[in-house]
């Protein structure tokens, strides 16, 4: 799986790095990778930053970029089952998990478009003429060349991460999100959603994740139809996803060294439900919207080994800061089956990433 390490590299200096050894609970909820992947030899370790801070970190975010939209793309969904509210003080309580499928053309990236100022060439050695692979990708070997950032006169080569092959490897393109949610009618026809874990610490990670919602049903307030047998409503909801992991290493000095993650999303839905006997059939149209912050965080004494600095120590303070922006229109279909207070669901949404959710609870109206 994924995170981030402070390894040393098989070639001159050390950096901060990604590899895909084994995760840390906080990257299960927050990336969502739900297998374990092969694990690699320090000379397969990525070292974006061999091409500076802010070209490392556009390498990295291009990287990185299908499991965070995958991810958050999940943790958006799973808000509704049903278009009817509870009355007031019923209640439901259930389960749920999101199958996210990354699209194959977030397989590769182009590192020519990312507006790099060190890179002078790059190759994937795997595919003659083929583009970088992302962290879902190919198990492709990429090479970078890129002009010392620290001398102009030298150029410095490192071999690129390897993609995780998601397709071979899962047997599906995708990432897996859990969570737990729960409804009560308020007033007026209106449920108030809540979605949590509380705080969870497993080793040096610590992850939590809180989100409101309102579904309320304006049916009620449309002249003609409010006789009329399904249910009409629109929902609003919000999510955020806090954690930090500890990055401290023996290899590399420093002080305050972790990773901290923050997720806010924010979903916009009308809904429409019909119920025959045991069987809801239920859909909706809308809008999604996500920001995801991943700050490395803390001083990382970094010690050349050869060229011009060799023998010389730098520090590196708060080294990368990512930005993960993304938004989609969403179409839910689903059927949700009722055995009294019992119930299962299962819907898919149609959006850049497509979802799949299936979920469990019950129910009092």
């Amino acid at each position: 799986m994924l995170y981030f390490g402070l390894l040393k590299p098989k070639q001159t200096m050390r950096f901060i790095t990604l590899t895909d050894c084994k995760l840390p609970l906080l990257m299960v909820w927050l990336m969502a990778v739900s297998y374990t992947a092969r694990s690699q030899s320090e000379n397969e370790i990525v070292r974006f930053v061999q091409s500076g801070q802010a070209d490392g970190a556009k390498l990295m975010q291009a990287y990185l970029t299908p499991v965070v939209e995958g991810a958050s793309y999940g943790f958006t969904g799973g808000w509704f089952n049903t278009a009817k509210v509870h009355k007031t003080l019923g209640f439901d309580i259930g389960v749920s998990a999101n199958a996210v499928f990354i699209p194959s053309s977030k397989n590769y990236f182009d590192p020519r478009t990312l507006g790099l100022t060190t890179l002078d060439n790059f190759s994937n050695t795997s595919v003659p003429n083929g583009l970088a692979p992302t962290i879902a990708g190919p198990d492709d070997q990429t090479e970078y060349t890129v002009s010392n950032p620290d001398n102009d006169n030298e150029n410095v080569t490192f071999q690129g991460p390897r993609g995780l092959d998601f397709k071979d490897n899962l047997k599906i393109s995708g990432v897996i999100t859990p969570m737990i949610q729960a409804g009560i009618g308020v007033y007026k026809n209106t449920d108030l959603k809540l979605r949590f874990v509380p705080q969870v610490t497993v080793g040096d990670s610590k992850i939590s994740m809180f989100g409101v919602g309102l579904m309320h049903d304006v049916k009620q307030h449309i002249p003609g139809i409010r006789l009329l047998p399904f249910d009409l409503s629109v929902l609003v909801g919000y999510t955020q996803i806090n954690g930090s992991t500890s990055l401290t290493s023996e290899r590399i000095r420093g002080t305050g060294q972790e990773m901290d993650l923050k997720l806010h999303s924010w979903l916009f839905q009308a809904l429409i439900s019909k119920k025959f006997a045991i069987v809801t059939f239920y859909g909706g149209i809308g809008y999604a919207t996500v920001k995801t912050d991943t700050d490395v965080v803390g001083t990382y004494e970094v010690t050349y080994n050869q060229g011009p600095l060799a023998g010389s120590t730098v520090t590196y303070r708060n080294p990368v800061a990512l930005q993960f922006k993304n938004n989609s229109l969403r179409v839910t279909g689903g059927v949700r089956l009722n055995f009294g207070p019992i119930y299962f669901n299962t819907d898919y949404t149609l959006q850049e990433y497509g979802t799949l959710n299936v979920g469990i609870g019950a129910t009092v109206r």
